[in-house]
């Protein structure tokens, strides 16, 4: 099965966004559950307007909710969303619970998305493994076109290298040619145009990619079907990367103007 993760240690890249959108994207075809696993600052929550629910991730984690209590659905995609209020911080979280949970679930999903947080803490679900199961296949990483976030993308990677996970590759989001990111090259896979309709997606409590048509959207519409097809077969890094570079390198002033549109 497909078990891929979204991470970046910096927070505020637009990991949710994509993560949310690519497991919508998937869900059409495959049966797909996205599972927001920052217990203390998630907000898939208000993406798919499930604010106010009795039932969570972290209501279950504290044992007072059963799985089938914590699965939403939006359209094809089920969601496991985290609780957005302060009342995060009285709950005991037991990820022998979150364990159950993953075992639970690779049993009835075809492909199992998961949002992680920037911060990894002992009683926050994190990258690898919970016990002994591992819970993903390969991560991507979700960078921004800033200086500050591709220095943080660069040691996202070298964590994920001494944490034995495997890299897919980095998804520049935000684009407009702002930085040189020539030092990560190699390894992405993707670079989605910086788009103010993002926002909108907030608003109306569904994914960008349901409500609106841009750059953005068909960019990432090709890349999630693009990975689901040969995700099990091999690493894109090293294919989409040589387009990628030719791509930026010859990039006119005029699409650069193109992208600030957005």
């Amino acid at each position: 099965m497909m078990k891929i993760g979204f991470y970046n240690i910096q927070g505020g890249t637009g990991k949710t966004t994509i993560a949310a959108n690519f497991a919508y994207i998937l869900s059409h075809s495959a049966k797909t559950i996205l599972i927001d696993c920052d217990i203390y600052g998630g907000t898939s929550a208000i993406l798919f307007g499930l604010e106010g629910r009795e039932h969570n991730l972290n209501t279950y984690l504290a044992g007072h909710s059963t799985i089938e209590d914590i699965i939403s659905k939006h359209d094809d995609l089920d969601i496991i969303h985290t609780d957005v209020s302060s009342d995060v911080f009285g709950y005991k979280p037991e990820l022998d619970r979150f364990e159950t949970l993953i075992q639970t679930l690779e049993e009835e999903y075809d492909i199992i998305v998961y949002d992680f947080p920037p911060n990894i803490t002992e009683d926050n679900p994190i990258l690898g493994y919970v016990g002994e199961l591992e819970l993903i296949n390969k991560v991507i990483v979700v960078g921004e076109d800033s200086i500050p976030s591709i220095v943080n993308s660069l040691k996202t990677m070298e964590l994920l290298k001494d944490l034995g996970i495997g890299l897919t590759g980095i998804i520049v989001n935000k684009y407009r040619g702002l930085t040189d990111i020539s030092e990560i090259i190699d390894d992405v896979i993707g670079i989605l145009p910086y788009d103010q309709n993002i926002e909108r997606q907030w608003v109306e409590s569904s994914p960008i990619v349901k409500l609106k048509k841009t750059k953005f959207t068909k960019e990432l519409l090709s890349l999630a079907n693009e990975l689901a097809s040969i995700y099990l077969e091999k690493d894109l890094a090293s294919l989409r990367a040589l387009k990628l570079a030719k791509a930026i390198s010859g990039i006119t002033e005029e699409e650069k103007s193109d992208l600030d549109e957005f």
